[in-house]
């Protein structure tokens, strides 16, 4: 796949809390599961990497981000636009890591583009 999913984020009120749960009931792996911002997960070996970030107020649909892993944001952000998506966030830098984008589609549903880090070994 040229393009895969790599990295999903969601929302949650009590960061910590949440870590805990999805911890215990499918086994996650988090680096920081007692902080209340953010916290970094893994899912597997061969499983979707991801973070829950706090938020004070979770609106129904809308605090789940899927990233997909693309090799230049900016072309992937001109054909979002072209085919009628909507660029909610430019590329930002993740110091060390990689940059990221966001999008709304034709729907207004909310996904992130990602490209890690030449130098950054670690995969997310």
């Amino acid at each position: 796949m040229a393009n895969p999913l790599m990295y999903l984020e969601f929302g949650a009120a009590d960061v910590p809390r949440t870590a805990r749960f999805f911890r215990d009931v499918f086994g996650w792996q988090f680096r920081d599961i007692t902080a209340t911002r953010y916290s970094s997960f893994s899912s597997g070996p061969s499983g979707l990497s991801g973070g829950i970030q706090h938020l004070d107020k979770i609106e129904p649909g809308g605090g789940m981000i899927l990233y997909i892993a693309v090799e230049d944001i900016e072309t992937h952000c001109k054909y979002i636009a072209a085919a009628g998506g909507k660029v909610t966030k430019p590329r930002t830098e993740i110091p060390g890591v990689g940059w990221f984008a966001l999008f709304a589609d034709l729907d207004g549903n909310q996904f992130g583009l990602f490209t890690q880090h030449p130098e950054n070994a670690k995969q997310y």
